[in-house]
């Protein structure tokens, strides 16, 4: 293989002005340069990305903090992040702090603490920039984030401090309730809320939404059913409302995973969806068309790919490059999904 060396044996120049050539610095005259890009690639020399990193001081990677790889937000938005980034030379290093639960004030502080902190060594020098995807953070590791002194932004929810993209939470759940009023329901009970795990600000957000969607229509608020939000937990509340007298005639799940699970114990069971029952998710998950869930549909793959050309902006110096920093939020449209699960009150 061939080495910096020969490049600059076979064009007459010093390996110095080898390297600048190949990185595009200015210094180099565009003659010389053409030249010694033509005898790179003649000579089939590639040069070592660590190497140039050392030289600019860049790493070309981005950091991605993620709770989760698996499940559909999170996975919609790494495989997004690393398309846009793959097109511009750039890599992804991928760092999972699962949830857990925490010893923090809020609704998970009855949990065990699971989670280690977020550390600096994660990130520090082996990324220019890093994207934050919903994971809770404590004020601890947002001190920890600001002290690396690079770009972040914050994907899937509202951080104080952060350059965030998201959507409006509170809306949604607005939105999801005000449906199921419009149809006539008067009994409206949230599923997923104020207790969920590792102080998730979205379903709490989503909750309030709920909230004052109730109160704006002079209605009382139902008891909350507290739920993770994934397919098993679901399933889990669709057990314990049918073992009640009486079942709730409408349910606002603070995601489709968990309003997918309800609809599966509610159907085994031979309840008619939306008969006795109506009930509206929150996301678009590709599978509610498959259960035919009525939904809140957000644009995840859109949120992510904004977030990551804000980052790529600032790095490359383009017209953006202002954009991401300090604080800011651009919150992206939803839309009511209409499907066969809500329906008017029998």
């Amino acid at each position: 293989m061939a080495s910096i060396e020969d490049v600059a044996r076979a064009t007459g120049v010093s390996t110095a002005t080898v390297s600048r050539a190949l990185r595009g610095l200015a210094s180099v005259a565009e003659p010389t340069r053409a030249r010694v890009q033509l005898a790179a690639q003649a000579l089939g020399y590639v040069p070592s990305a660590a190497a140039a990193s050392l030289a600019s001081g860049r790493t070309k990677a981005i950091g991605v903090l993620t709770p989760h790889v698996s499940r559909w937000f999170f996975a919609v938005c790494i495989e997004t992040v690393e398309a846009v980034l793959r097109t511009h030379g750039y890599d992804v290093l991928l760092v999972i702090l699962p949830p857990g639960g925490r010893t923090t004030p809020g609704p998970a502080r009855t949990l065990p603490p699971s989670r280690p902190m977020l550390e600096a060594d994660l990130l520090r020098k082996r990324v220019d920039a890093t994207i934050v995807l919903t994971l809770p953070l404590v004020p601890a590791e947002l001190t920890t984030l600001q002290g690396l002194g690079h770009d972040l932004v914050y994907v899937g929810g509202v951080v104080p401090g952060l350059r965030s993209v998201g959507i409006d939470d509170v809306a949604v759940g607005r939105a999801a309730t005000q449906h199921l009023v419009d149809l006539g329901h008067r009994e409206v009970t949230f599923v997923g809320g104020s207790l969920s795990p590792a102080d998730w600000a979205p379903p709490q957000e989503r909750y309030r939404g709920y909230q004052a969607a109730v109160a704006a229509n002079g209605l009382v608020e139902q008891e909350v059913v507290s739920a993770d939000l994934t397919v098993a937990d679901g399933r889990r509340v669709g057990r314990d409302l049918l073992r009640r007298r009486q079942l709730p005639p409408a349910l606002v799940c603070a995601s489709d995973e968990v309003a997918i699970g309800v609809l599966h114990e509610l159907r085994v069971a031979g309840v008619d969806v939306p008969g006795q029952v109506s009930v509206i998710g929150v996301d678009d998950h590709p599978h509610a068309v498959l259960h035919d869930l009525t939904t809140i549909a957000q644009p995840v793959a859109e949120q992510a790919e904004l977030a990551t050309r804000w980052l790529l902006a600032a790095l490359e110096g383009g017209d953006g490059a202002a954009t991401v920093a300090g604080e800011g939020v651009e919150l992206l449209q939803t839309r009511l999904v209409v499907r066969g699960t809500t329906a008017p009150p029998t």
